[in-house]
């Protein structure tokens, strides 16, 4: 009875909505009963085209589109809504002959249209045959266009790419090494040195205000289309201006060229107190807010009534009219070739000789104090904090120096500079590295021969941004390997490490007492457990195997000793024998 009751209630519902369609529709001018009937046929197959695009694959997105300066082509999706036939959008692929096949309209050629273009004439067909519609057209997915890239770039070859990439897009993609990179392995490690040397040359010249390299490629890219027409994409100049006519999209069969840097070519630069000090090709044309508009914006010392225009040949230098946001307010001037920019740096004022250190752990006033740089000593700081509590223990404490080192994400080119002049061994270069990767700025300084030594060279003149790190005793020392009673033993002070070991039941069978060894817990470093070297709490202490040697090693080892003894006593024999005959 329920199911009958709901089939019914179904049933009724349907009637309704298909009459409210049935009477929207009639109210639409022109449009008969057929034309209904076969519009709600459109609308649900343009409902399941719809959902079959949407589940097919995209690729990223790679630039946002300028309609002004995209060419449709053969296999873009537009979405065309127009509300006084349908409330759905019409899907329609452009074709292989660059046109569509739109209903009651027939075939539209979109030969050499853009994107407005396209929009344009769409809409004036559909206004033409209705005027009151209220229509739109909007590019819903990008096709996918196969090109070639050559020249100086990492990886050459053919790409599949969406139409939406801009030639700059293209040119970052191709120079990006991946394992799928086409590149041969040679070249891309030269590439990966070359990328490296240019961040090191970056970082040299960080602060001086000079160009860190030319940029000759990205003015000179050259771009040879299908329909024998060719352009030159300037990415330099289409990111200053943002001018997506210096940066084109790519199209179906486009052969991109990228230039090798000459030896000698003209060249424009602006240097000084900017963020990007830049040094480009000239070209005809060039004007000096490009220049300002690529230096990206002034530094904060920038002196801005010390802006000035240098051209070759002139003896004159010209002064630049330039505000905060680096636009002129005089008239753009032509540059020439060897025309640069220098904006000047403003006198430093009197700088400041206060400065803080931070002070954590077992002090009475953990906290940020201020110092006098280059003068505050350590045991002043300390003081300044209240002096350590009763849990402070200073075999541990530590200073950290504020580091403007930046590591390195290649150890190994480190690794290699480093090594690169040494006369250490192949088999050093291990510990090196572990040593170079393992490596604080910590300041050297021993708080507990300071304090408890009275030792004046560990009372060390503070700088800006150190950091002062008072553990607490740790209360213990751990001792493992070949022991007995491997584990913590509870730390007595002055105690050394034979103390400790027979505190862990001593040296298990096949340890070796002449291998063990203290391990500081202050910075790993390891101590032979000599009589008067006292442990620490935090220390470790590690006893070792006796190394496991190949079958007829140790006998070989004696044999060479007792060949050894032999040859000296007879050379010393044969040295008796010769005094005693003179």
């Amino acid at each position: 009875m329920i199911k009958k009751y709901n089939c019914i209630l179904l049933l009724i519902f349907l009637l309704i909505f298909f009459s409210l369609k049935h009477n929207s529709f009639s109210q639409l001018k022109g449009l008969s009963q057929f034309d209904m009937e076969s519009l709600m046929k459109e609308d649900l197959m343009l409902n399941m085209d719809a959902n079959n695009l949407q589940k097919s694959e995209i690729m990223p997105t790679g630039n946002k589109i300028n309609p002004d300066f995209y060419y449709v082509g053969p296999g873009d999706i537009l979405a065309i809504q127009n509300l006084s036939a349908s409330t759905n959008s019409q899907y329609v692929i452009i074709s292989p002959e660059n046109s569509i096949q739109l209903p009651r309209f027939g075939e539209i050629s979109l030969k050499d249209k853009t994107l407005t273009g396209t929009k344009q004439l769409l809409l004036n067909l559909i206004s033409e045959r209705n005027p009151n519609s209220a229509s739109s057209v909007i590019l819903f997915k990008p096709r996918m266009v196969i090109a070639t890239i050559s020249g100086n770039i990492v990886s050459e070859g053919v790409l599949t790419i969406p139409a939406s990439y801009n030639i700059s897009t293209v040119y970052k993609l191709s120079n990006k090494i991946t394992r799928t990179t086409g590149s041969s392995i040679p070249e891309s490690i030269a590439f990966s040195k070359f990328t490296e040397n240019r961040h090191k040359l970056a970082k040299l010249n960080a602060g001086t205000g000079a160009p860190n390299y030319y940029q000759f490629c990205s003015r000179n890219i050259f771009v040879k289309h299908d329909d024998g027409t060719s352009q030159n994409a300037d990415i330099l100049k289409a990111y200053s201006l943002n001018d997506p006519s210096y940066d084109p999209y790519i199209r179906e069969g486009d052969e991109i060229i990228v230039p090798f840097e000459p030896d000698e070519y003209p060249r424009i630069s602006i240097s000084g107190s900017i963020l990007n000090p830049s040094s480009l090709p000239f070209k005809k044309g060039d004007k000096a807010s490009l220049l300002l508009k690529i230096a990206g914006g002034f530094n904060d010392d920038a002196d801005l009534d010390n802006v000035y225009l240098y051209s070759p040949g002139n003896s004159e230098k010209e002064k630049l009219d330039v505000d905060y946001s680096m636009k002129l307010q005089s008239q753009d001037i032509d540059l020439e070739p060897g025309s640069m920019i220098l904006v000047g740096t403003k006198q430093p004022g009197q700088s400041s000789d206060a400065g803080m250190v931070a002070i954590s752990g077992n002090v009475k006033n953990p906290g940020v104090y201020p110092i006098v740089k280059n003068k505050t000593k350590l045991k002043e700081a300390i003081e300044l904090a209240g002096g350590f509590n009763d849990m402070a223990y200073l075999p541990l404490a530590k200073v950290y120096r504020r580091s403007n080192l930046s590591y390195s994400t290649n150890t190994r080119q480190d690794l290699e500079e480093k090594f690169q002049y040494s006369d250490l061994t192949l088999m050093d270069t291990i510990r090196f590295n572990i040593d170079q990767n393992m490596k604080l700025p910590l300041v050297s300084c021993d708080l507990n021969a300071l304090y408890n030594g009275n030792s004046s060279v560990d009372n060390i003149i503070l700088r800006d941004g150190d950091l002062i790190v008072i553990p607490s005793n740790p209360g213990s020392v751990f001792v493992y390997g070949q022991i007995n009673k491997p584990g913590y033993i509870k730390f007595e002070n002055g105690k050394n490490m034979e103390w400790y070991i027979e505190h862990a039941g001593g040296i298990a069978e096949g340890g070796k007492p002449g291998r063990a060894r203290i391990i500081r817990g202050k910075n790993n470093v390891w101590v032979e457990g000599e009589d008067d070297v006292m442990v620490f709490a935090g220390d470790e202490i590690y006893v070792p195997r006796t190394p496991d040697l190949p079958a007829g090693t140790e006998l070989q080892t004696w044999s060479l000793i007792a060949g050894s003894l032999g040859a000296a006593a007879a050379l010393l024999n044969v040295i008796i024998w010769g005094f005693i005959k003179k």
